[in-house]
């Protein structure tokens, strides 16, 4: 396992300990502007559709199969990519091309030239550089603060992200009340930019390349399957993704069905989640070496939020009761993905990654199916209570796989581990 240069680690213990890294300060910083313009430009982009398609609720609705559609496909060479190739690079080349994307769309949207089609095609290409961007952002993070840090980098840098994109939709409703939406995507742009300038400014990490000359999942998949742990970890985000969190159906039906709210009240309902994630990425910064145990415990919660939030008596408790369904959410995702790079083989950990995202998103995509059906025959409620003991039940199961695997290895260091 390689470590980060020996400047740039200060050491001392302590939630804070990562700020004191020169490296992982600035990389903080660049994060928190990136998610920012991230959150501004998935705003711009429907609302661009929107106008190019007169509000066609269907189109509109297939531009998340673009935006994710990439990360389920190829998410492996993505891992593979991290793997071999230096972290830092990839992230200048991928933050550049998507300052060009942002760029495009600012022009599109500035000439009154936007078609579909092109709307499409942009958002297509940004989803294929996220593939190779999101697995070298995290194994990046590990080359900066070390695995000891890990734990409280990633919450700290994840917490940054929830306040992004807090503010990214309210930056962007500012703009959009005075000026065109093609300021948006300019402004995007200038946010990748200023990233690529941050990571100028942070000396390349030690790398050591992977040996492997051919993408995909496949090596990841073998490392998964060695480890216990890691089966428990991809399984149990299988679960949450299907079951677990499922905010963007749950919500918009109990808003519409429920609680006969206005778009103003229902906008309250992802800021309370955000806020939750915000709280749940910090308080999992506090578990330095989180096991596959304490990763299913957080697995299990999310669906015990989630039943709990369905018997919410009106719309001010369910409010309410999103943060702490927002906060186990996030405090599952980042003790899964500490968990995942400490318990795998340094060579593979982005192909690793890349199981886990698959697993997650592919999964999610038939829980929002399922989900959606159960409230239209059995009302949003029922669906929240079914989706959380499901959850619960599931994640029992688990545990007792996994306890059964432990002990078949028991000669393992990590099982068990909490």
């Amino acid at each position: 396992m390689h470590a980060p240069p020996a400047a740039t680690d200060t050491g001392g213990p302590g939630f804070l300990a990562p700020l004191r890294m020169r490296g992982f300060r600035h990389l903080a910083v660049g994060q928190l502007v990136s998610s920012v313009g991230n959150a501004m430009s998935k705003v711009a982009q429907a609302w661009l559709l929107a106008a190019t398609t007169g509000s066609n609720g269907t189109l509109i609705g297939l531009l998340a199969a673009f935006q994710l559609g990439p990360l389920l496909l190829f998410s492996g060479y993505g891992g593979w990519i991290a793997d071999r190739w230096p972290r830092r690079r990839i992230l200048l080349t991928t933050q550049s091309t998507q300052a060009a994307v942002s760029s495009a769309l600012a022009a599109l949207a500035f000439l009154g030239m936007a078609r579909i089609w092109e709307i499409y095609l942009l958002t297509l290409a940004s989803g294929l550089v996220t593939v190779a961007d999101n697995p070298a952002r995290q194994r990046f993070l590990t080359d900066l603060v070390g695995e000891t840090k890990l734990s409280r980098a990633l919450g700290l840098y994840t917490a940054l992200l929830n306040i992004g994109q807090v503010l990214g939709p309210l930056v962007a409703g500012l703009i959009v009340g005075w000026a065109q939406v093609g300021w948006i995507f300019a402004v995007d742009a200038v946010t990748f930019l200023f990233v690529v300038g941050v990571l100028l400014t942070i000396p390349a990490p030690k790398h050591t390349a992977t040996s492997a000359r051919v993408g995909g999942l496949g090596p990841g998949l073998r490392e998964v399957r060695r480890s216990p742990d890691l089966t428990l970890t991809v399984a149990a985000s299988a679960v949450v993704g299907s079951v677990g969190v499922q905010f963007t159906v749950t919500n918009t039906l109990m808003a519409t069905r429920v609680f006969h709210l206005s778009a103003t009240g229902f906008a309250l309902l992802p800021t309370a989640v955000t806020i939750g994630c915000l709280l749940g990425a910090l308080l999992a910064g506090q578990w330095t070496d989180p096991g596959a145990r304490t990763v299913l415990a957080a697995a299990a919660a999310t669906g015990l939020t989630g039943a709990v939030s369905g018997l919410a008596p009106d719309y001010p408790v369910f409010v309410l009761l999103m943060v702490p369904a927002g906060a186990a959410s996030m405090f599952f995702t980042t003790t899964a993905a500490v968990c995942l790079q400490l318990r795998s083989a340094p060579e593979v950990r982005g192909r690793v990654l890349s199981v886990q995202t698959s697993a997650f998103y592919g999964s999610g995509l038939v829980g929002a199916l399922l989900i959606g059906s159960c409230a239209g025959w059995y009302g949003p409620r029922s669906a929240l209570l079914v989706a959380g003991v499901l959850t619960m039940a599931l994640c029992g199961g688990l545990a007792v796989g996994h306890a059964r695997s432990a002990d078949s290895t028991s000669g393992s260091p990590a099982a068990g581990t909490y």
